[in-house]
């Protein structure tokens, strides 16, 4: 009696958050994994990692094209594909491509801002990644961004710091 029968469009719109709720948990649960996991062997991780990611991009690709079509399905598709491949410790151009992409498509995603700063930190272009950052910070303010952005601030004043004692080392015959 309090049963009804969805229509077909609303089965698929349905299935669509359903899918997209699948894969962006799986990229939650992968950096869970990421924050959390930590074997003997620094390379167990590593290999879980990849493993795992490569799952999760399995699981995003499964997502039938109809659900990848306006620009902000797009950028939601580009940013997961994005954060998966960059899980890993080493930079990824791959992972920095798709997060420009979600970007582009779509400026307002903040966690695309950060996770584009976060690889573009990793390939050791701090002040592009400072600028990541406050994008994503100019979205809406989190503790996760602030405390990014005061590593990287820190980390570019010890880089600032090293290259001042440095030149005061070099031999003053070379000044």
């Amino acid at each position: 009696m309090g049963e009804r029968k969805m229509s077909s469009g609303s089965r698929l719109v349905k299935e669509g958050e359903d899918i997209w709720a699948k894969a962006t948990k799986a990229a939650d649960d992968l950096y869970i994994l990421r924050d959390t996991y930590f074997p003997p062997n620094p390379l167990d991780k590593i290999s879980k990692l990849q493993s795992q990611s490569d799952l999760s991009l399995n699981l995003l690709d499964s997502i039938p094209l109809e659900y990848r079509k306006s620009p902000v399905q797009r950028a939601t598709y580009e940013y997961l594909r994005g954060k998966l491949l960059d899980v890993v410790p080493e930079y990824n151009k791959e992972a920095e491509d798709h997060l420009s992409k979600a970007v582009k498509l779509n400026p307002s995603l903040a966690d695309a801002w950060l996770c584009l700063g976060n690889c573009i930190w990793k390939k050791g272009d701090l002040p592009s990644a400072k600028n990541c950052f406050n994008l994503a910070l100019s979205k809406g303010a989190n503790k996760k961004i602030l405390c990014l952005l005061s590593m990287l601030e820190r980390r570019m004043a010890q880089g600032e710091d090293f290259k001042f004692f440095y030149f005061l080392l070099l031999p003053s015959s070379n000044l």
